[in-house]
């Protein structure tokens, strides 16, 4: 029994660790903090007059089309399995202008030392809005469960965001500790 607790202490530490490192990792990754301001102009420094040169065109780069069905990194693989929406779950009721969006994901361990968790899945809306897992996902039917599954095995189940109630295309982020994000692209009904 005692050996039970310390096991479970210890996966609750890590999934803590592993959503503050998320969160952590994300808010480096925003781009109003990744740009440096220019500095300004000293007073002293003499004024030249500035010839501008047109740039060449060039072609724009070609944007990767975003999975819709099923990604990995290398390490780990995720799948979207379902999704559906819900104006309640259990007893949570949410206003008009918003939704649940229930996405069924599996993951699946491509490599050892693996970690499937919900607390490290989000939802971007196209405005750039992050919803995080809902509280409402313990209701659920299939709650995702967090588990480290070995080589080969995979964790399926669901999870729940409060959206907008008009959004239609959002992004689900998964944001391993140590692997590259994962990112599918999915369509609400």
């Amino acid at each position: 029994m005692r050996l039970r607790l310390i096991v479970t202490v210890l996966l609750m530490g890590l999934l803590a660790l592993f959503w503050y490192v998320g969160l952590y990792r994300r808010a480096e990754q925003s781009p109003a903090t990744s740009q440096t301001p220019a500095p300004p102009p000293s007073a002293n420094a003499p004024q030249r007059p500035v010839t501008a040169l047109a740039a060449p065109a060039t072609a724009p780069s070609p944007q990767r089309a975003c999975p819709r069905d099923r990604t990995d990194n290398g390490m780990l693989r995720l799948s979207v399995r379902s999704i559906s929406t819900a104006k309640q779950i259990g007893f949570w009721t949410l206003d008009p202008d918003h939704r649940f969006v229930i996405v069924e994901v599996l993951l699946e361990a491509i490599t050892d030392f693996q970690l499937a968790s919900s607390a490290v899945l989000w939802l971007e809306e196209p405005d750039g809005t992050e919803r995080t897992r809902s509280v409402a996902t313990g209701a659920l039917g299939r709650p995702l469960p967090s588990l480290s599954p070995s080589r080969g095995e995979g964790v399926s189940g669901q999870i729940a965001f409060e959206v907008s109630a008009q959004a239609r295309e959002l992004t689900l982020h998964y944001d391993p500790f140590l692997a590259r994000q994962l990112t599918l692209c999915v369509s609400v009904p």
